[in-house]
């Protein structure tokens, strides 16, 4: 039996749209000699924060705490050590709409002043399934004329498509901003919502697709 000739290509898709919420990963920080205080003074800054981010209109089923730690810490004091201990809990908030996100920011600063820091603000797509769909159409359509293109070049006739898979996992493009997880001094202490560029977010997908090919002749 004679094998067919085919050509196989790959295609990546892609599709964008804006994004309909911001992620705020910030955390609340206290020291103390004694380890109950500098836990139950980060337990009061969070209750402030949290309370502050509901008030300003977060849902508190989009408000999460994410870790609680507590560490000593030592440093030198002339010939002697000091110790002290940190303790720091670390929530998330998510806005909707994320161009809230610099007001709802202010908001935790507002909230706990030098006592909070900011880990991270991105941003992202609660359902990605429409633009996952648009990005493997595109896939799809770019393959077929990149076959087209490659048969043509090649002298040859495109035939029937007989193989078509989706290639690697989709990908998601999208910038973060306050990566430096530092507190803030007192000279920066938010006045203001800080301003935020949403942009878009973008996924890509890519296919890979093999055709049956044959001679002008044979066609």
């Amino acid at each position: 039996m004679v094998k067919k000739a085919t050509i196989t290509v790959q295609a990546t898709g892609s599709a964008s749209a804006p994004p309909d919420n911001a992620r705020i990963r910030l955390f609340v920080f206290a020291e103390d000699p004694a380890p109950g205080d500098a836990l139950t003074s980060c337990s009061l800054l969070a209750e402030r924060v949290l309370a502050g981010l509901r008030d300003d209109g977060v849902a508190p089923s989009d408000l999460e705490t994410i870790s609680i730690d507590l560490n000593e810490q030592h440093r030198r004091d002339g010939e002697a050590s000091v110790s002290t201990y940190r303790a720091s809990s670390s929530l998330l908030a998510t806005v909707r709409p994320p161009k809230d996100a610099g007001r709802i920011i202010a908001a935790a600063v507002d909230a706990a002043g030098t006592g909070v820091g900011i880990n991270n603000v991105s941003f992202d797509i609660d359902d990605r399934a429409p633009l996952l769909s648009a990005a493997r159409r595109d896939a799809v359509v770019q393959a077929f004329s990149a076959a087209h293109e490659l048969a043509e070049t090649a002298g040859l006739v495109l035939g029937p498509l007989v193989d078509l898979a989706e290639g690697n996992w989709p990908r998601q493009f999208g910038g973060d901003h306050f990566k430096r997880a530092r507190p803030l001094s007192g000279a920066q202490i938010v006045q203001s919502a800080p301003p935020l560029e949403l942009g878009e977010l973008s996924v890509a997908v890519t296919v890979t697709a093999v055709f049956e090919v044959v001679s002008p002749a044979t066609s």
